[in-house]
Parts: structure tokens; sequence; C-alpha cells
């Protein structure tokens, strides 16, 4: 677990810092007090956040079982790092076996770190299955032609990741340009400086969470994946505060990822659908058989507020 502060043991979380644009785009919902110094110091508690932050509930909401990929065989994401899984090894059959069980949706990351992605095993993957598939590639997608080559593995979308928020101007161009099809992932950091949205390198960062979403909002981003990358595969519960906390301050959708270890957890994860969560991404606790893929799905599937 990350040691610096972070808002269960503080009980605070200072509002993230807002512009112009992003608050006439948020015009119908609350916007939070923020002092002079251009940093609030609220506290991540019911009280506030509003009811339905002028959303309402967008429609089902969707679990993506998730499959990570490093050297050609399925890993799991930890912090800044992975491991390696010790029985479903091979992305294609266990992305089959997803299938089988009932998703509708896959979430596929290639985790390699050197540079590049492996196009050529999320191709294959994306080619075995007859679902959606939701593709993000931590590093190597940098630049135009880098990206192409992302959408020519024919995902049906593709989130940004890590190695690409190293340029937020390329990211808001791209995304620009791409519109629906791209989204962005942001494995949140809690330091000293408040939340901070991880870097590709063990300690590094690409900003403050309150500047990245200000970028990423004015070019028109429309979904986010948001994850406590403390809680990545660490079984230890959702960051149900960060979700609704990064709700109240986009109007994009959000996808929750990191922690899920229960069916109450994901029941919990439900009850943020009218704040603007949109689904939930469950990895290690399928593998670990905590529940099965059709339990989450028949969870979510029943009336949440």
């Amino acid at each position: 677990m990350v040691t610096a502060p972070c808002p269960e043991s503080s009980g605070q979380l200072p509002a993230i810092r807002r512009d112009e644009s992003l608050d006439r785009m948020r015009a119908s919902a609350r916007t939070p007090r923020v002092p002079a110094s251009g940093v609030a110091h609220e506290a991540w508690g019911e009280a506030d956040m509003p009811e339905t932050v002028g959303r309402g509930n967008r429609g089902d909401f969707t679990v993506f079982p998730s499959v990570h990929v490093a050297g050609g065989r399925v890993v799991h994401l930890v912090q800044d790092g992975h491991v390696p899984e010790p029985v479903r090894t091979d992305p294609v059959e266990t992305a089959l076996a997803f299938q089988e069980q009932g998703a509708t949706w896959l979430h596929l990351v290639m985790t390699e770190e050197n540079g590049g992605f492996d196009a050529d095993t999320a191709g294959r993957v994306i080619d075995a299955v007859d679902i959606d598939v939701q593709l993000m590639c931590r590093a190597g997608v940098t630049d135009d032609a880098s990206l192409a080559r992302a959408l020519g593995t024919g995902c049906t979308r593709l989130n940004l990741g890590r190695g690409s928020l190293a340029d937020l101007h390329w990211c808001a161009t791209a995304i620009a340009r791409h519109g629906e099809r791209l989204g962005v992932s942001l494995p949140v950091r809690f330091t000293d400086h408040g939340p901070r949205v991880a870097g590709l390198r063990p300690g590094a960062d690409s900003g403050d969470l309150g500047d990245v979403l200000s970028v990423l909002d004015r070019a028109g981003c429309a979904r986010y994946v948001v994850a406590d990358v403390s809680r990545e595969s660490a079984l230890s519960g959702p960051h149900l505060d960060l979700f609704k906390h990064v709700c109240t301050h986009t109007p994009a959708a959000v996808l929750a990822a990191g922690g899920v270890t229960s069916l109450q957890d994901l029941r919990e994860i439900t009850t943020l659908a009218p704040h603007g969560v949109e689904g939930a991404l469950i990895g290690r606790a399928l593998y670990a058989e905590a529940f099965t893929l059709p339990q989450a799905l028949a969870t979510v599937s029943r009336p949440h507020g």
C-alpha cells in the first residue's frame, strides 16, 4: 500500500483545480469551493457529493473482466509493475472463457514497458472473441503512428495509458480527432501534494489529477478508467470516494477499477451509477475465484441506486 496520506486516513481530499471552460460544461453540476490559492481542502464525504451530478442513470452498468498481458502471458498489475498469473496463463483462452461465461465487453491491457506494446498478441485476442474489446496499452502509444497501430488491432475502443499521458497535448489532439473511440486510463497515486496521475516509471507522474482532467475534458474525452494504484490486484476494496470525486469534476463517463474483492464491493460501485460511473473492471478477484463472472453479471443486473 502507498504510505502517503490518503482520504481514508486524513479524511480530506483537496478539490481539484478548475478552469472556466470546464465549469461551463458542468454548469448544471455543483462547483466546488476553491479559494484564491486554487486548491481547496474539502472532506471526501457524502455531504460534499451532489445527489446525481445532473446526470441521472446513463443506462446499463457494464462489468469488464480484465486480461492483462506481458510477454505473451496473463499477468496482474501491482502498482508500478506486474506479477504472473499462475493458472490461467494464456490470454486468448482466458478471453474466450470470459466470453463463454457471459461477458459482453473485455478489458485487455498490454503492460509491456519496453517502449512498445505487443500488437500481435492484442490482435490475436481481439480476433478470437466475438465481444467488444476495450484495449489499453500501458506504454508504446505515444504518437500518431503507434496510435494507428493500436487502433488497427480491431479493438472497439482504446484507452490511452501511462506512456501516452507523458504528452498531454498529444493526448488531447488525439482525443479531439478520434472522439468516442478513445478514452483515458487515470491511475491515481496519493501523495503529500494531493492526488497525482501515475507515470510509467516507478515514482513518476504525469501531473496533478485536476490539471490532467481539465486538459482532457477540454478535448472532449468520453470516458476515464479510474484506479487507485495502491489497490490494483490488492483485493483490498474499491476506492469509492475517488470514483465519486472524479465524477463530480468531469462530464465524462467513469469506469471504476482496482480493489474489487467481493460481490458487495461490486454492489457498492453500482450505487455510483447516478453519479456517472458506468461500469467496473474486475481482474484478480475473478482469477482468485472470489466470485464468478456470472455472479457478477447477475449482481449488476439488479436495480441499483
